[in-house]
């Protein structure tokens, strides 16, 4: 009787680096299910008029692209540091995008300094692991200064807690917005 693999966990992704995550599941065979999965891959790339437009698929950039409908504003691409969206609103927007559980029991925003020296607003969104719309938070550069003085590591790089970063005074929840444009309205 031949030994049958496990079914894929449904919290695996597939980045657009091509990598696979594995985020709460056993690690799985990949050689055991390429052929459904390229058969199911083939099916949507053929099928997602997207994929013409932006060759990737992936929270992040469905998460740049819902802050760009929020705002009134448009996607101007990940190389242009600190400015993911260009909106008349509120200027150049970096989108930060994590799912939930993924950071452990302290959820944070992972921020570059160069990153926030250049946007105008940071909007950091959060995913379920089933890739649900959980929360979208922005917050202007102003108001991310007090958060990041004194934490850079040797990268430039920092951490700030979910917490501190929706207790801020000038935090702007943008989720009435995102909700609307993913139910269609």
């Amino acid at each position: 009787m031949p030994i049958e693999d496990p079914p894929l966990c449904n919290r695996q992704v597939q980045c657009c680096t091509g990598s696979l995550r594995d985020h709460g599941g056993r690690k799985q065979v990949k050689a055991a299910h390429a052929r459904d999965d390229a058969s199911e891959m083939y099916a949507i790339l053929r099928s997602a008029k997207c994929i013409e437009r932006y060759d990737c698929i992936s929270h992040q950039l469905l998460a740049e692209i819902l802050v760009a409908v929020a705002t009134g504003g448009e996607v101007v691409g990940g190389n242009n540091r600190g400015s993911d969206v260009v909106s008349p609103g509120f200027g150049k927007i970096e989108v930060k995008s994590r799912i939930l559980g993924t950071d452990g029991p302290f959820p944070r925003v992972s921020l570059k300094a160069h990153n926030v020296e250049k946007a105008d607003w940071v909007a950091a969104v959060r995913w379920t692991r089933t890739f649900d719309f959980f929360d979208v938070v922005a917050l202007p550069r102003h108001a991310i200064h007090p958060l990041v003085e004194g934490r850079l590591n040797a990268a430039r790089a920092t951490h700030i807690s979910w917490q501190s970063w929706t207790a801020s005074p000038a935090a702007r929840s943008l989720s009435d917005e995102i909700r609307a444009a993913l139910n269609g309205a």
